[in-house]
């Protein structure tokens, strides 16, 4: 999820001072589109807050069923994974290997897990009472109310375990990228347990691992590069929240008609295949393949695509943002410029999965659509 790209700053050296971050000006740009990606997230998501919070107050009826006890197990384990406590006892943990056996990488992530935990525990702590967002449990209608001072429950936004989740979760995938994937899905699992427990809105779990992967790859570089820190965490942050905006937007929204959405779906269908191919001719080098045509710019076509098969022009402008802000990121990066070469067996097959995972995405996007009424 996480990796430090040479296309978001290129480090310089002065004589007689430390190394600094020289960031060109697109890649302030790509950071900009995120960071605007980001509110447009939240903004979207707040519609559905209320509306999730009624639908998950219905799967618990006074008689829990067996399918509502497992939500309610799946609830009380998120609760307990993502509880402070038993995340400084993971840090403590990993901390205490990297001591006994001497491995410096241990060492450097125990420390720098319980900073990343301690630094969003001050953040999330003030941004709740701050905010002062009342718990879905006290809200009956959908019209919100905030109060800085309204004490014990009225501290939602952000969710603190989600937050504490994803801090610790980016510190170790820096540290161990091969466990990237199960420790995120691990916060993932985090996160949305607080939503199926009914303690928190979409927007609090949202907001609570935006703020996790930033303050998580603050804690993992060196202080004086915190800005470029939090750049590089929002970047790579943004394409993930926008996909859980689509696929929230997809299973509570039914399908629309008029011409605008008919059209948004033929456009993106068209776009998605023209993406398509340009990604499979960019990856299989062919001679005929124009210079101008890049990995990023396939891939931003694909994405713009799907976002527009959704039927929806708030979702696919968000989408179109992201894109742009990869597009202008993949600028800088080498690994969207390969040269000329032989065609492996291998990258045949990576190019066969990668259209078929998106050929799939686009039947499951028809058939949920509309599945969770609101």
């Amino acid at each position: 999820m996480l990796d430090e790209s040479p296309s978001l700053g290129t480090m310089t050296e002065a004589r007689g001072s430390a190394p600094a971050f020289r960031v060109p000006p697109s890649a302030r740009l790509a950071q900009v589109l995120a960071c605007v990606t980001l509110l447009l997230v939240l903004v979207g998501l707040v519609a559905w807050d209320v509306p999730l919070a009624r639908v998950v107050r219905s799967l618990y009826p006074p008689v829990v069923s067996v399918p509502n006890l497992w939500l309610a197990l799946f609830g009380d384990l998120g609760d307990r994974l993502g509880n402070g406590k038993t995340l400084v006892l993971l840090s403590l943990v990993v901390l205490a290997v990297g001591y006994g056996f001497s491995h410096q990488p241990w060492k450097d992530a125990g420390r720098q897990s319980l900073l990343a935990h301690g630094l969003v525990a001050v953040v999330a702590t003030f941004l709740k009472h701050a905010i002062g967002r009342p718990r879905p449990k006290f809200i009956d209608t959908s019209n919100f109310v905030f109060s800085s001072a309204g004490g014990s429950g009225w501290d939602s936004f952000p969710s603190g375990h989600a937050s504490a989740a994803f801090a610790v979760a980016t510190v170790l995938a820096v540290k161990f990228p091969r466990a990237r994937a199960p420790l995120f899905a691990v916060a993932v699992a985090i996160a949305v347990s607080r939503v199926i427990r009914g303690s928190h809105y979409p927007t609090d779990v949202v907001g609570g691992a935006a703020l996790g992967v930033v303050m998580g790859l603050i804690a993992v570089r060196p202080w004086r590069e915190w800005r470029t820190a939090a750049s590089i965490a929002v970047c790579r942050l943004a394409p993930f929240l926008v996909v859980t905006l689509a696929f929230l937007w997809t299973i509570v929204s039914p399908p629309t008609t008029g011409w605008i959405p008919q059209a948004l779906v033929c456009g993106g269908g068209a776009l998605l295949l023209a993406g398509l191919a340009g990604h499979v001719v960019w990856r299989v080098h062919a001679f005929w393949r124009p210079v101008w045509l890049s990995g990023a710019l396939a891939r931003a076509f694909v994405g713009v695509g799907l976002g527009m098969t959704t039927g929806s022009l708030f979702v696919t402008t968000v989408v179109l943002l992201v894109c742009v802000a990869h597009w202008i990121e993949g600028l800088q990066d080498p690994r969207n410029l390969m040269p000329a070469g032989p065609v492996g067996m291998r990258i045949m097959v990576e190019e066969g999965l990668f259209v078929a995972a998106v050929l799939v995405v686009v039947v499951a996007s028809a058939w949920l659509k509309g599945r969770v009424p609101l």
